[in-house]
């Protein structure tokens, strides 16, 4: 499964490394969308809590088709 992450503003590069899996572009809203592949719910909710450990907000999650 794929997964998109919108979050708020821009998200530095350093931030950005921490997310090997994903790949990051600007949002049609003005912040930024993180996308990839996603394992098993455990790989989603180990992202969701690293995205808490940097202060992001995760705005809105959708699955993306294949």
């Amino acid at each position: 499964m794929r997964y998109e992450f919108l979050l708020p503003g821009h998200v530095s590069e350093s931030v950005q490394s921490a997310f090997p899996e994903l790949t990051t572009a600007a949002s049609a809203t003005g912040g930024t969308a993180m996308y990839g592949p996603i394992r098993d719910s455990a790989h989603l909710h180990g992202l969701l809590d690293r995205f808490e450990c940097f202060g992001l907000t995760v705005v809105e999650l959708r699955q993306l088709p294949d």
